[in-house]
């Protein structure tokens, strides 16, 4: 009887010292799926937003093959990088976003480039130093006050777009931001959806009236 005991207590910590080995090797493994979409997502971002726009459909593609295991197993992370992994997901869904409004206007790339460097002094904005954002906001805004009464929805589609970069990249090096930064860049991002949204609603507006007449 205690041999028989025994013989169960100690195979019931084989199989406990077995579940929690299949444990660690499967967190070890999340951690290198994550490492790699981490490396992936930052070799993207040093690329210029010309280069990402022409490959597009491949970057999506590669990003769902390498977020495939880590959806599936989301909740075998540690709490740490179940949060990195959030924001990771966050910062692509926004460049997502930037990317697929891009299509879907059909903007072109000469004239991205050109709106690129008026709003912001560069066409690489992914590469944008976490110091110098605050001042391709600042810039951004600056020329989106300036003319915006000027604008047409064409203009705007294009000014709306590169904000969404500038946008984006604030999402990537938010953790390297300092708190006036951050306090800054906020209220510049809530005065650029503010400009829009008055210029929609007057559009709307000079839209009734032309109907009405």
């Amino acid at each position: 009887m205690i041999r028989s005991t025994v013989t169960k207590y100690a195979l019931a910590i084989a199989l406990t010292g077995f579940a929690f080995g299949a444990q660690a090797q499967s967190q070890s493994q999340l951690e290198k799926d994550l490492a790699a979409l981490r490396s992936w997502m930052q070799n993207k971002a040093s690329l210029a937003d010309s280069t990402i726009r022409q490959e597009w459909p491949s970057v999506k593609r590669e990003y769902r093959e390498l977020t495939y295991s880590l959806d599936q197993n989301t909740r075998k992370m540690s709490e740490k990088s179940r949060s990195e992994y959030g924001q990771m997901k966050s910062q692509y869904k926004e460049w997502e976003e930037r990317n697929e409004t891009r299509q879907a206007v059909s903007l072109n790339k000469d004239e991205l480039e050109h709106w690129e460097k008026i709003m912001t002094g560069t066409t690489r904005i992914g590469s944008i130093k976490p110091a110098n954002l605050r001042e391709a906001f600042i810039l951004a805004l600056d020329v989106t006050r300036e003319h915006r009464r000027s604008w047409n929805l064409r203009d705007w589609e294009y000014a709306e777009f590169v904000v969404g970069e500038l946008n984006t990249r604030k999402a990537e090096v938010l953790d390297k931001l300092n708190n006036s930064d951050k306090i800054k860049i906020a209220a510049l991002q809530v005065e650029f959806a503010t400009l829009k949204k008055s210029k929609e609603a007057k559009d709307r507006y000079q839209e009734m009236r032309e109907e009405s007449r």
